[in-house]
């Protein structure tokens, strides 16, 4: 392993509670044997312990100039990183896409950087959900929590855009039926939600994780052997000039 992920940490309840339920939905979508690189983006968020050990996989975390420091390996550009193209197997952005006003330049990099049937984990908050609603009061309200999102994006416009990239979205998964509180006391008194919500209300999670592969090709030019051919036919005969004219 290259980079070792720092735990999950978070200074509240309810941020304990949705870092750990992300990690849950991360580790759930990982593709089975995983070999390779695994390249995580968390932004504000802690990088998720994906358990990635032995020769065959290692994790790298990459984050910004201004995130934070633990368990940093590689500091970039989120437009710009300094990856080699077709390199990684898994590429995991944890809200990443909601910190920045257009997404698609992050998506791009993605692409580039995962090998062909490369696997990209996006995870980020339901609009249409609880913690939809306490994020919107978060943003317009006085508040100094950093990682409640800035733009709110949906599953259907995340779709639209890797549409446009070679990008097949294979599944999309969503939890986090609680109520959005900081207090211990709500969070417990409703884990009841955490069963009831996908039977009920299946799309209606806080919390959605969405995998996508990548379908695009590495091409590389074949080298033609070129071969002399056998001529069939007596080879025509040369004449004089005289003669010829004559």
């Amino acid at each position: 392993m290259s980079s070792t992920p720092s735990p999950i940490q978070a200074p509240d309840p309810l941020a304990a509670a949705l870092a750990q339920t992300l990690h849950a939905q991360v580790c759930a979508l990982l593709p089975r044997g995983l070999q390779g690189l695994v390249v995580q983006v968390p932004g504000h968020w802690p990088a998720v312990d994906l358990g990635v050990r032995g020769d065959r996989a290692w994790s790298v975390v990459m984050a910004g100039p201004g995130a934070p420091a633990a368990g940093v390996g590689l500091r970039a550009d989120s437009a710009a990183w300094p990856l080699a193209s077709d390199s990684a197997a898994v590429v995991i952005l944890l809200h990443v896409l909601e910190q920045v006003a257009d997404p698609v330049p992050i998506l791009a990099e993605a692409e580039r950087v995962l090998m062909p049937f490369g696997r990209l984990l996006v995870a980020g908050f339901n609009p249409w959900s609880l913690c939809g609603l306490r994020g919107l009061a978060e943003r317009f309200g006085n508040h100094s929590r950093d990682w409640w999102p800035q733009h709110l994006r949906s599953v259907g416009e995340l779709r639209q855009q890797l549409a446009r990239l070679p990008m097949q979205v294979e599944d999309v998964t969503t939890a986090f039926f609680r109520l959005p509180l900081e207090r211990q006391w709500a969070l417990r008194g409703t884990r009841v939600m955490e069963r009831l919500g996908p039977r009920l209300l299946p799309r209606s999670g806080g919390l959605y994780c969405l995998a996508a592969s990548k379908r695009r090709f590495a091409v590389r030019p074949l080298r033609l052997q070129w071969q002399r051919l056998p001529v069939y036919g007596a080879r025509p005969q040369r004449l004089p000039a005289g003669r010829a004219a004559a």
